[in-house]
């Protein structure tokens, strides 16, 4: 016993030798991976993730563990933390004494240093592990200071099932973080990493209750907390339970915050508003339903317009990581309103000047509107109203494609200036690819009267074309009264279904359709959107006032003859499509045709089967021997318009 007593003074000599001559090992001072955990705008929860480790670590970014927490720890696992250099010899010599005596151990000696130590490098507990923690405690009093020991203690110890470190434990225990705890709450957390699986409130409520007595003992005996304080928090309920992640009931919100946390750690603060989370989540059930099974997918976006925060999105379908908000789908029409306030701002047309809703082509392309009909001569506020093509694709004519691409991406659509070097007028109509969130942030930009340089006048005349109440009654009979601008888009071959619907301070964008892509007659933006849309924006808007309209000298009148009246199609007049041509008796040589068109601009080019025939006058036949079998004919002038035809020689 003598020679174990000399070697125990011996002791500290051999420690300081090992402390300054054995390298700490950088690696471990690596933090345990963190958690995330997703808040809105007013700091509560939305969504929780696990870390890679599926450990839910919370990391108090602020060091701030309130009052009692820290107290409580210090109290109950180390009462000479202040005094000690991360030995405590008293109570090691103490605790070898004891174990001697007994044969075995009986005591513990270790301190908050050295627990830290073995959280960062669990090892089997032997005596070699003790005297490698001892060593490595001393190093680590060195390198950090008490204050970083004490928040690395609470940042990696166990507080049961998955919990490491404070931060998730005040989280998941208590609902609450770490500088709100109570005192009850704090001493029966700071109780938990001696036995966390048998001391779990939910699980074992009797002995976690116990243990926190103990927590309390120890806090009066060292002089931490009050007799008064001590018996206020023995009194208190246990108030702690295994509380459910934030996304529990709401799964579809959570696609939208794992955007949003991606690539982040620990506590990520958003704009987003679990109330209107929720109203939102509710209009993508609403649209799904209202679809009859012809959609699988739907998105919502809500914008607070003057701050051009986001305030929700949610999406439903898919693979539960798809963030559908962010998804890029064909606009439909929905881009018409701003095509309209760019040909307002730069005088081309006012709401009240008329257009022509006739036949037209461009480049081959000739488009027609959902009704399959022609509107002739109409307002521009009718037209846009109404979504015509022919004069939405007019003035994008007028306007320039590239130049409104360029505009359309300045406002946050991303990708639109390329886009629309592709797609050229059809632009206007669907041949863009758009997400629900940049289209809302768009149309929040025109509520605001700054989109793309168009100015305040020209985006409100815009919206006020889409602000009618009769028009709005027809679809949603509690928005009538809001004036809510609002406009559908509906993509080629019905698989897209669109509504931005848009108040002075709100706006709503809804997506409807299906994962895959796939079209139904069902998917039209007004009958399958626009309800549930307009109903969010009535719950939100609530009375939000009319569009401000423009003094008189910002007006700009123009009449309808400052309109150049749109020229007449290109067609092939002869031979007609369809046309199946026939040699003047057996063995005739091959017919002789002449090719004449109408509408044409300038010089026309003739093709066939791709090859060119020749160039003509407008008004002047191209001669053809035409060869037997089937052929595409086809003209092009030179505003780049083109029709063709196709006929059979035999």
């Amino acid at each position: 016993m003598l020679a174990a007593l000399a070697a125990l003074g011996l002791a500290p000599l051999a420690l300081e030798l090992a402390v300054r001559w054995w390298p700490y090992p950088e690696a471990l001072a690596r933090p345990p991976a963190a958690a995330t955990l997703v808040l809105d705008h007013a700091g509560r929860p939305l969504a929780a993730f696990a870390s890679a480790a599926g450990a839910w670590h919370l990391p108090v970014a602020d060091g701030d563990y309130g009052a009692w927490l820290p107290a409580a720890v210090i109290a109950v696992e180390d009462h000479r933390f202040a005094q000690h250099a991360g030995v405590d010899w008293p109570a090691l010599l103490a605790a070898a004494w004891a174990d001697l005596r007994a044969g075995h151990v009986v005591r513990g000696a270790s301190t908050l240093t050295m627990q830290v130590q073995r959280l960062r490098e669990p090892r089997p507990r032997t005596p070699l592990t003790k005297l490698i923690e001892l060593v490595r405690a001393r190093q680590l009093e060195r390198r950090l200071g008490k204050q970083a020991l004490l928040g690395e203690w609470l940042e990696r110890a166990p507080f049961g099932a998955n919990l490491v470190g404070a931060g998730a434990a005040a989280w998941r225990w208590c609902g609450v973080p770490c500088r709100a705890l109570t005192l009850a709450q704090a001493a029966l957390l700071a109780g938990l990493p001696q036995n966390p699986a048998r001391l779990r409130p939910d699980l074992h409520p009797q002995a976690a209750l116990a243990r926190r007595a103990h927590v309390l003992a120890c806090m009066r005996a060292t002089g931490a907390i009050t007799a008064s304080q001590y018996a206020t928090a023995m009194a208190e309920p246990l108030g702690c339970a295994w509380r459910p992640l934030p996304q529990a009931g709401w799964p579809t919100l959570l696609p939208a915050c794992a955007s949003a946390a991606a690539g982040r750690e620990g506590v990520v603060a958003t704009a987003y508003d679990l109330d209107l989370m929720r109203q939102a989540e509710g209009c993508v059930r609403a649209l799904l339903a209202g679809s009859g099974g012809a959609a699988d997918a739907a998105a919502v976006v809500v914008v607070e317009n003057l701050s051009g925060a986001v305030r929700a999105a949610v999406g439903a379908g898919g693979p539960t990581a798809l963030d559908l908000t962010r998804c890029p789908r064909s606009s439909g029409s929905t881009l018409k309103p701003f095509i309209y306030a760019a040909a307002f701002a730069a005088q081309l047309c006012t709401p009240d000047s008329v257009l022509d809703d006739a036949p037209a082509s461009w480049a081959g392309f000739a488009p027609r509107d959902y009704d399959r009909a022609w509107r002739g001569r109409l307002t521009a506020a009718e037209a846009l109203a109404e979504s015509r093509n022919i004069p939405a694709m007019a003035l994008l004519a007028r306007l320039g494609v590239r130049s409104t691409g360029d505009r359309l991406e300045a406002l946050g659509l991303r990708g639109l200036g390329a886009q629309a070097r592709r797609s050229g007028l059809t632009l206007a109509v669907g041949g863009a690819l758009v997400t629900p969130r940049d289209l809302a942030l768009a149309y929040a930009a025109l509520a605001r009267g700054d989109a793309a340089g168009c100015g305040g006048v020209a985006c409100h005349q815009a919206l006020r074309c889409l602000a009618d109440p009769a028009r709005t009654a027809a679809v949603c009979t509690e928005a009538a009264t809001l004036g809510i601008a609002w406009k559908t888009g509906t993509s080629s071959g019905h698989r897209d279904a669109w509504c931005a619907a848009v108040t002075p301070t709100w706006t709503v964008v809804a997506w409807l359709g299906t994962v895959r892509g796939a079209g139904a007659p069902a998917l039209v933006g007004q009958e399958s959107a626009a309800p549930a849309a307009l109903r969010l924006l009535a719950g939100i808007a609530h009375a939000d006032g009319a569009w401000p309209a423009p003094s008189p000298d910002a007006t700009v009148t123009l009449a309808p003859a400052a309109l150049p009246a749109l020229p007449p199609p290109l067609a092939i007049v002869s031979p007609g499509n369809g046309s199946i041509l026939a040699a003047d008796g057996e063995g005739a040589a091959q017919p002789r045709l002449a090719l004449t068109c109408s509408g044409a601009h300038g010089a026309v080019w003739w093709f066939a089967d791709g090859d060119l025939l020749g160039q003509a006058a407008a008004d002047q036949p191209c001669w053809w021997l035409a060869p037997g079998g089937r052929h595409d004919l086809r003209v092009v002038d030179t505003a780049g318009r083109a029709a063709s035809v196709r006929i059979v020689v035999r």
